[in-house]
């Protein structure tokens, strides 16, 4: 009678690590490919050479370009609610606002990242799959700041503000667009912007600076 041979479970976390990093290794390469040649314009072979992997190493965790697409979809999905988040908490609004705000333009910095918001954000007008995907993460954004406003105007925290979601649409704007230009502004450092953007916000929603 042949023996079960069970797997070493002290084995099982190695390869999920290895796994996690050959997954994250097609990602990074997906992105620097999509930020230089955009979502259409990027080929497979493109991103294989960029991750150093060979197409039948790289479509053994994605079949398609597609698949990666919604894998950074999913990934952008995760880090936006994430970061949203910090909206939350018993500090004043304004600063809970700055430090959300502050970490997004950090998180821009990264080589790659604002191109690849760029095209996010181009393919996000196009009424395409690609699109749809990522205007999902815009929207789901916007929800938390709302239920985050509503709740600090019901405290009085903030009053209250006749139009609320042409509101959160400027401040999106103002915020994507800081990030945005530092493509061609990088002397516009994080500390020249904190600043003028709590200004900015106080202005907007009436709060104190």
């Amino acid at each position: 009678m042949t023996a079960l041979v069970h797997p070493d479970p002290a084995e099982t976390p190695v390869r999920e690590s290895v796994q996690d990093a050959r997954r994250s290794q097609i990602l990074d390469a997906a992105r620097t490919c999509f930020a230089r040649s955009g979502f259409r314009g990027a080929s497979m072979q493109e991103i294989c050479a960029e991750a150093k992997m060979s197409p039948g190493g790289l479509y053994r965790y994605f079949p398609s370009k597609e698949a990666i697409i919604e894998a950074i979809a999913q990934d952008e999905r995760c880090g936006a609610a994430e970061l949203i988040e910090t909206m939350r908490g018993s500090a004043p609004l304004l600063n809970r606002m700055m430090h959300c705000a502050m970490g997004y333009f950090a998180y821009m910095r990264d080589p790659g990242a604002c191109e690849l918001m760029a095209e996010i954000s181009a393919e996000s007008l196009r009424n395409t799959e690609i699109g749809k995907r990522f205007a999902k993460i815009d929207e789901s954004v916007r929800d938390i700041m709302r239920e985050i406003f509503v709740e600090s105007i019901e405290k009085g925290e903030m009053p209250p503000i006749e139009d609320l979601d042409a509101t959160i649409s400027l401040i999106q704007a103002a915020v994507d667009g800081i990030a945005l230009r530092q493509i061609n502004d990088p002397d516009l450092t994080l500390p020249r912007v904190e600043p003028l953007l709590r200004r900015l916000l106080a202005g907007v929603l009436g709060l104190k600076a």
